[in-house]
């Protein structure tokens, strides 16, 4: 592999895929990546799934997520349950800004 080539693919970011909600406020981990929101970036795969680690291993407290569900209510949306939001975050996946799925079809 030449150095050029190799420093490319080190320069990929990748980002932490969070899977949307359907009509009827559940997780639809089925849809289409490219329906998925784009949470935060990294500059690595490695990051990228510690994070998603963390995340899943630590989630919300009651006052986080009570937060959370106002801010959504504000915003005129309905807040998911606190399993939804559990879900929605052990069905998020890291993926490579390159990855084909992103893209609508």
């Amino acid at each position: 592999m030449k150095v050029c080539h190799a420093a490319a693919l080190a320069m990929v970011a990748w980002y932490l895929m969070i899977p949307p909600v359907n009509v009827d406020n559940r997780v639809d981990a089925g849809a289409p990546l490219s329906r998925w929101r784009q949470g935060v970036s990294f500059d690595s795969r490695q990051e990228c799934e510690r994070s998603l680690k963390d995340a899943i291993e630590n989630p919300m407290t009651p006052s986080e997520y009570q937060a959370a569900a106002k801010v959504t209510l504000k915003a005129k949306m309905h807040p998911l349950s606190r399993s939804e939001m559990t879900r929605r975050m052990q069905e998020s996946v890291c993926v490579s800004a390159g990855d084909p799925r992103l893209k609508a079809k």
